[in-house]
């Protein structure tokens, strides 16, 4: 295992052992995920600890790149929902570059409703599935 998952990991657990973890914030073994309230793509001031957590590993493991996956769940046309998870991706991109991160390090991925955390019929709103999943290589 390398250095920087293995500061992912002790992070990620040091972060869960803490303290709880807020309801628009989480962290897994796969990366950070932010949230997003329905058809919106603004960054509320609870996502902050999430911002700040990835900007700290980011620094500590220096990656190649921080990837940031944006997605939405299946309320609205996939074309909007697209356009939506590429916002929302981007928005966290602006909240990490606003961190001290190089934009050259990050990629925003847009997935709309084509990958989702929660697999849901079309017209059902789920939390998982409007998120940011930030991830490193």
């Amino acid at each position: 295992m390398t250095a920087f998952p293995k500061l992912l990991a002790a992070g990620l657990a040091l972060a869960l052992a803490t303290g709880p973890v807020l309801a628009q914030e989480t962290a897994t073994e796969e990366g950070l995920k932010v949230y997003f309230d329905s058809g919106t793509a603004r960054l509320k001031e609870d996502q902050t600890a999430s911002l700040d957590q990835a900007a700290r590993l980011f620094r500590e493991g220096s990656p190649i790149v921080m990837i940031l996956s944006g997605s939405a769940d299946t309320v609205g046309s996939a074309a909007k929902n697209l356009d939506l998870s590429v916002r929302r991706a981007q928005a966290v991109a602006d909240g990490l570059v606003d961190r001290g991160i190089p934009v050259e390090r990050l990629q925003v991925l847009g997935r709309g409703n084509s990958e989702l955390v929660v697999p849901t019929e079309n017209g059902v709103e789920n939390a998982e599935n409007r998120s940011v999943t930030i991830t490193w290589r």
